[in-house]
């Protein structure tokens, strides 16, 4: 997670800063006069760290201990001092559970559906980014026996 936040800003700077520098500081350059000719990729490089920052890149932990889930998930960019989306519970209130994906995007949600000690009932979504098919599936055999064992 961290290289990508890393490789955003490297794109950034590399894409849009240096390029408005010599176009700024050293107009009659050759440089200067190839970022200006060539001004789109600094267009589409912003375009695509907008996209990063409004759709968000969420960093998260899944931790599953023999009685308690531990799941944690927040925007890496703009949430750094905004609750993050927690969720604490024993095995026994899970009852099912879903990964979606959301279009042009590199997000998946995980939603957990929970029903409380009074029998109320609640969804819980997770945004989480770039999970690979591996880690899809290990949550999802250990999600699979814990429901299994609550039935």
């Amino acid at each position: 997670m961290a290289f990508l936040v890393g490789g955003l800003f490297f794109l950034f700077f590399t894409a849009i800063i240096i390029p408005e520098w010599f176009i700024i500081y050293l107009p009659f350059s050759g440089l200067s006069n190839f970022f200006a000719n060539n001004i789109i990729y600094s267009l589409i490089s912003t375009v695509v760290i907008l996209h990063f920052i409004f759709v968000g890149t969420f960093y998260y932990t899944v931790n599953v201990d023999p009685y308690v889930i531990q799941i944690t998930s927040y925007r890496v960019l703009l949430d750094l001092f905004k609750k993050k989306d927690y969720v604490d519970i024993p095995h026994t209130m899970l009852r099912d559970y879903s990964f979606f994906d959301r279009p042009f995007s590199f997000n998946k949600t995980l939603m957990l559906k929970i029903e409380t000690q009074s029998g109320k009932k609640v969804a819980k979504r997770f945004n989480i980014t770039l999970m690979s098919e591996n880690e899809i599936e290990r949550i999802s055999e250990v999600f699979d026996r814990i429901i299994v064992k609550n039935n």
